[in-house]
């Protein structure tokens, strides 16, 4: 996403990863081709990371990845910017809908972005 603001160095993105998500959310991975081409990181019914890698968009892996946190949650939320409107559409595709807009004051970001709830039908 070019838009967004580049805040971090790799190194922080390393240090986030082995200190904060690995040891503290349920990571799946997805591998094709003996490379990881997207993850999904979940924790107590929130979504905090979905991605693809950019060559493998629209080939069915953040639907598998996704079916994955449905399978143990009753409800999921997640974040996303407002201006992502790709992963809005996919996640309205999967049943999320928006349940909270913000100007994007209390993300690091400062981008308006938007919460999105979705419940296990007939949960």
């Amino acid at each position: 996403m070019p838009w967004l603001p580049d805040l971090h160095s790799p190194e922080d993105d390393l240090w986030f990863f082995a200190h904060v998500v690995l040891p503290d959310q349920s990571v799946t991975v997805a591998k094709a081709d003996d490379r990881i081409v997207g993850f999904i990181a979940v924790s107590e019914g929130w979504l905090n990371h979905l991605y693809v890698a950019p060559d493998r968009v629209g080939q069915g892996i953040g639907n598998q990845l996704l079916q994955t946190a449905f399978a143990t949650a009753e409800t999921l939320s997640l974040w996303v910017f407002q201006g992502n409107i790709n992963a809005i559409g996919f996640y309205r595709s999967h049943g999320f809908v928006v349940a909270e807009e913000t100007d994007g004051a209390g993300n690091e970001e400062h981008l308006p972005d938007a919460r999105m709830v979705w419940t296990r039908p007939n949960a």
